[in-house]
C-alpha cells in the first residue's frame, strides 16, 4: 500500500500565483526559481512529521522493518525533491512563458518521468514488476505517484501563491508610498520657486542657455511621469534622468558639487535595469546633507557594473544640520528588498558616505559581465 492523498494542484491557482511572481519579475526568469524559505521548511517538516508515521506502518504490515525503513526514506526523499522541483522550479519557470503548451508538455515529461522513477525505485525495495512503458502502465505508474506526492503539492503550491499574495501586496504598497512622495517633489514650492528663480535670471542674461534650461526641465519632469508607474527602469534612462537632475544642480550650485560616472560600455546599459529615481534620490540625498564649495567642490561619485550600483562622496556635513527622517532612502530600500529580493548597502562612516544598490540584467541579454570601462563626467 503506497500513500493515497487528493488531486495533485490547483492548477488555476499556480497560474495565478506565478503570474504575480512574474509581474513582480519581468526581468529576469532566473529569479523565478527561489529556495524554499525557512518556513516552506517547517512546513515540510510537519507534513512528513505526520505523514510518515502513517505510511511506514502500512509499509511495516506489509514488508516488514527493513523494507519499511527503507520504503519510507525513499518516499520522503522522492516526494520532496517532486514537490520542489514542481512548486519552486519547472512550473514557475514554464509558467513564466505565458504558454499553455510549453506548461502542460513541462508537466507530462515531468510527470512521466519522475513516476518511472518513482516505480523503479519501489521495484527495487518491494520487489514490484519492473514499469512497462505502455499507455496503462504508465498511467497507472503516474496516479499511484501522483497519490503520493499530491497532498505535499498542493500544500506547497497554496502557501507559495499566498506568499506571492503576500509581496504583491506589500510591493503595491512600497510603490503607492514612492508615487505619492514623486507627487509631493513634482509640486513641491521649494523646487519650483528655485528653478524658476534660475530660469528668470538666464532669461534676463542668455535666452539661449535659458531654452536650453527649461527643455532639460521639461525632460526631468517628463521622465517622472513616464515612468511612475514602473517597477524597473534601465540604467541607461535612469543616468540620462540624472543628468538632467545634474545639470540643474549645475546652474543652482555652481561648481560647489562635482559629479564622475564610471560605467560599462554603453551598450551594456540598456541592459541593466534599476528601481526608477535611484540615481536622483541617492544625489540629492549627497546634496541635501553635504556643503559644497566652489574651491573645493565636493565630488560625488556614481560607479556601475553588471551585479551593481553604488554612490559614494566624502563627508562634509553642512554647518547647519539638515531635519530630515530618512523616509527617502527607507522606501528605496523597501522597494529593492520586495521587487530585487536583495537588500541595498549602506556605508557610513568618518570618511564617507556610500550607497550600494543591486543591479538586474535582462533575461534576453544574459552574457557574461563587462567591466567598468568608461569614465565621464555627468551633466
Amino acid at each position: 500500500m503506497k500513500p493515497a492523498t487528493a488531486k495533485l494542484f490547483d492548477y488555476e491557482g499556480i497560474v495565478a500565483s506565478f503570474a504575480l511572481v512574474q509581474r513582480l519579475l519581468p526581468a529576469t526568469g532566473s529569479m523565478l526559481i527561489q529556495r524554499p524559505s525557512r518556513s516552506d521548511a517547517f512546513l515540510i517538516l510537519v507534513y512528513w512529521l505526520l505523514a510518515a508515521p502513517i505510511i511506514f506502518f502500512s509499509y511495516l504490515q506489509q514488508f516488514g522493518l527493513e523494507r519499511a525503513l527503507a520504503g519510507i526514506l525513499y518516499t520522503i526523499s522522492l516526494d520532496t525533491l517532486s514537490v520542489y522541483a514542481l512548486v519552486f522550479g519547472l512550473l514557475p519557470l514554464a509558467l513564466a512563458r505565458r504558454n499553455a503548451g510549453v506548461v502542460l508538455g513541462v508537466l507530462v515529461v515531468f510527470v512521466v518521468l519522475d513516476a518511472h522513477l518513482y516505480w523503479l525505485g519501489y521495484g527495487v525495495l518491494f520487489d514490484e514488476e519492473p514499469l512497462r512503458w505502455n499507455l496503462l502502465a504508465v498511467l497507472n505508474a503516474v496516479m499511484q505517484h501522483t497519490k503520493s506526492y499530491g497532498m505535499l503539492g498542493v500544500l506547497m503550491a497554496g502557501k507559495r501563491y499566498f506568499d506571492v499574495q503576500k509581496r504583491l501586496l506589500q510591493t503595491q504598497q512600497a510603490q503607492t508610498e514612492s508615487e505619492l512622495r514623486n507627487l509631493k517633489a513634482q509640486l513641491d514650492p521649494h523646487f519650483l520657486f528655485n528653478n524658476l528663480n534660475v530660469l528668470r535670471g538666464l532669461i534676463q542674461h542668455d535666452p539661449a542657455e535659458a531654452n536650453e534650461y527649461l527643455n532639460r526641465f521639461a525632460s526631468l519632469y517628463r521622465f517622472l511621469i513616464r515612468h511612475k508607474d514602473d517597477d524597473f527602469v534601465t540604467l541607461a534612462e535612469e543616468l540620462r534622468f540624472v543628468d538632467e537632475y545634474v545639470y540643474l544642480l549645475r546652474h543652482r550650485f555652481g561648481a560647489a558639487y562635482a559629479f564622475r560616472q564610471t560605467l560599462p560600455e554603453a551598450a551594456e546599459l540598456d541592459q541593466l535595469l534599476v528601481v526608477p529615481g535611484t540615481l536622483q534620490l541617492l544625489v540629492e540625498n549627497a546634496i541635501k546633507h553635504n556643503a559644497g564649495d566652489e574651491e573645493n567642490p565636493l565630488l560625488i561619485e556614481i560607479e556601475a557594473s553588471d551585479t551593481e550600483l553604488n554612490v559614494h562622496h566624502p563627508r562634509r556635513p553642512k554647518l547647519t544640520p539638515v531635519d530630515s527622517i530618512g523616509l527617502g532612502l527607507a522606501n528605496l530600500r523597501e522597494r529593492y528588498r520586495l521587487l530585487f529580493g536583495q537588500e541595498i548597502r549602506v556605508e557610513d562612516t568618518a570618511a564617507g558616505f556610500r550607497v550600494t544598490v543591486p543591479v538586474l540584467r535582462q533575461r534576453r541579454a544574459w552574457a557574461a559581465g563587462s567591466e567598468p570601462v568608461a569614465v565621464r563626467a555627468a551633466g
